[in-house]
């Protein structure tokens, strides 16, 4: 395929200025020797030949010149034009590239409030507003929640309770449908702002709708660097919206996972309590029995069953210790995996009598989130209590570390083992694949009679800040 020719000015125009200076000379050399010549001396007709050249030059360089003065002009037209072209196709891309990187944000949290700043947040970049808010609702249509970006949280408790849903942004709500002003305050609809509210004359909303219901509404003001909020902002913003609509109700199926998986714990620890502890109490009760019996007649006797009682009851109050402390509201959260792993680690150690190597890696504790972080803690408990429990082991881990771009917690001890195959009802392993599933892992248990027993807990890893160690 044969390149194209090099640019340069159009053929007329090269034509013209090769073609007319020598039509120029041929007519003044014509002119003077057959007409001027004849009229006036020699000396005279020369200097008029001269005179009606330059003339003629001069016209002919006004033409030229003028021509590519047009030309140059049209160039540089369409150099601007193209300019404005590449700026609006390159504000374009970054836009595009921060709505995929707000979906990919989104999507990796399951804490409703994080969720909900998320949004705000990465609304306000997306389109390049100086502030943001979202509004949810509440089935009835009440605001639920107002989250705000933009303003610092003493400029937001200086305009006091968040709005009601009345003015613009119930026009939104009721229209269900973009809206996009220059100028809000134009608006039929809008009713003014509250004392100490910072000034806002450009507005973009959309609604948050999953299948067809609204969630809530998304509100931008100030654009940044021009009057009003474009047509692409307003396509941005509704992507944007749709993918919040997904991490909200997210969230939402999050939270009474939570609770329900709550209640079935409270449940399972109530019936092991009646099965374990209780019968174990009972048992113990029984034996205090038979030795009041044989006080008198038989004392040895009485009193090694009085030592086979206590030690019975000490293993029925190291046992229920263990579910006091599954009862107990975990605020782990807030607490190191490198701390809160090897503090269950030593509760095994004093309640269970049982060795517990612990290696927790800090830079794969870092990341995992909240969420993650209360699940790896809570799958740790009840691993650690089946240990202590049923596997009748000498030795267990727990290890935490980083894995091919993942986080795994793994468990093993060296017991009796259980016939994976048979059944595993009695040994809470529904409750720990649900907190796995949960928060976007998987687990795997491994186990065999006599041959002891492996937990593998796998979760996505949250990125590591800028200046984080690995």
């Amino acid at each position: 395929m044969g390149e194209s020719p090099p640019p340069g000015y159009p053929r007329r125009i090269r034509v013209v200025a090769l073609v007319l200076p020598s039509l120029l000379i041929v007519v003044l050399l014509l002119l003077d020797f057959f007409l001027i010549e004849r009229l006036f001396p020699v000396a005279l007709a020369h200097l008029i030949t001269l005179i009606i050249g330059v003339a003629g030059v001069l016209a002919f360089s006004t033409a030229v010149f003028g021509q590519l003065s047009a030309l140059q002009e049209r160039d540089h037209a369409k150099s601007e034009h193209l300019e404005r072209l590449a700026q609006a196709l390159e504000q374009r891309r970054q836009q595009l590239q921060a709505v995929n990187a707000a979906g990919l944000a989104l999507t990796s949290e399951l804490d409703r409030e994080e969720v909900l700043q998320r949004v705000a947040d990465q609304a306000r970049r997306v389109a390049d507003a100086k502030y943001a808010a979202l509004a949810v609702f509440t089935e009835e249509g009440v605001v639920e929640s107002f989250t705000t970006s933009g303003i610092t949280p003493e400029e937001r408790a200086l305009i006091g309770p968040p709005p009601r849903g009345l003015g613009l942004l119930g026009h939104l709500q009721r229209e269900r449908r973009a809206l996009r002003l220059r100028d809000l305050r134009r608006h039929p609809a809008s009713v003014g702002f509250p004392e100490h509210h910072p000034p806002m004359t450009s507005f973009i909303g959309t609604p948050i709708l999953l299948r067809g219901e609204p969630l809530g509404n998304l509100y931008l003001t100030e654009k940044q660097g021009a009057e009003e909020f474009t047509a692409d902002d307003a396509d941005a913003l509704e992507t944007l919206a749709a993918q919040a609509a997904v991490a909200i109700e997210n969230a939402r199926l999050y939270e009474q996972v939570e609770r329900v998986s709550a209640l079935e714990e409270r449940q399972r620890i109530r019936m092991d309590l009646h099965d374990g502890v209780m019968q174990s109490l009972y048992g113990v009760g029984l034996l205090l029995e038979d030795v009041a019996g044989h006080m008198d007649a038989e004392p040895k006797e009485a009193k090694a069953s009085l030592w086979r009682s206590i030690d019975r009851l000490n293993a029925a109050i190291a046992d229920l210790r263990g579910y006091v402390l599954g009862l107990q509201p975990v605020q782990v959260s807030d607490q190191p995996l490198t701390e809160s792993l090897a503090m269950l680690a030593e509760q095994a150690r004093s309640n269970a009598l049982l060795d517990v190597d612990v290696r927790v890696s800090a830079a794969a504790a870092r990341r995992l989130d909240r969420a993650r972080r209360e699940a790896t803690f809570y799958i740790a408990a009840d691993a650690l209590g089946n240990i202590a429990r049923h596997a009748r082991a000498r030795h267990a881990s727990v290890h935490l570390l980083n894995e091919d771009g993942r986080v795994v917690l793994q468990i093993t001890d060296d017991g009796v083992g259980f016939d994976f195959a048979a059944g595993t009802s009695g040994h809470g392993l529904h409750n720990m694949r649900e907190r796995a599933f949960a928060v976007g892992g998987t687990l795997r248990v491994e186990s065999a009679p006599g041959r002891g027993s492996r937990v593998r807990l796998e979760l996505p890893a949250t990125p590591v800040a800028e200046g984080g160690a690995e």
